[in-house]
């Protein structure tokens, strides 16, 4: 029997989003839509920050805007802000709906994506040995700016899914034949 979603086999386990679908918590916040419309605009109001911060840093390490003065501290304070901003919405848009978020085909790899672009975000600028090389650099930032666009790339791919009619599950799937 198709999931969801589909026959896609890379998903959350259902084994995790089940406590998580029955907790008082998600039961308190569930049919909540002005709860659920804020949390989808703070999450993507911190998107288009973190990604706007980010998309300027990288590229000026990749050597465009050289010339430009941009202030580094409040720059990085605005983005480490908007990366919280982001990663709470979107834990609470999760929580809002455990099964029929975490069940769609691209959030998983959208979350693996997104720890991909932290370690490279966070985490490879403090290799000071490699970070000196040239060609390290510009690989890792260019893996960052490529990482960080195709989590919004699975984002949207993840919106406009839409599951599966509950009564055709009986019937055939179409999609097979």
């Amino acid at each position: 029997m198709p999931d969801v979603y589909g026959s896609w086999p890379l998903h959350l386990p259902l084994a995790w989003l089940t406590p998580l679908a029955t907790s008082d918590l998600r039961l308190m916040m569930y049919g909540n839509r002005l709860l659920y419309g804020a949390l989808r605009f703070f999450h993507l109001v911190g998107v288009a920050g973190f990604f706007g911060f980010v998309a300027l840093i990288e590229l000026r390490r990749l050597g465009l805007f050289a010339g430009a003065a941009l202030p580094r501290q409040p720059m990085l304070m605005l983005m480490n802000a908007s990366l919280a901003l982001t990663l709470a919405s979107g834990a609470g848009l999760l929580l809002y709906d455990p099964i029929g978020t975490g069940l769609h085909r691209m959030f998983l790899p959208k979350l693996l994506l997104v720890a991909l672009g932290l370690v490279l975000a966070y985490g490879m600028p403090r290799i000071a040995v490699l970070r000196r090389r040239a060609v390290f650099k510009q690989a890792t930032t260019a893996a960052a700016l490529a990482a960080w666009t195709l989590v919004i790339a699975c984002s949207v791919w993840n919106h406009v899914e839409r599951p599966l009619n509950p009564a055709d599950v009986h019937r055939a799937d179409p999609r097979n034949e």
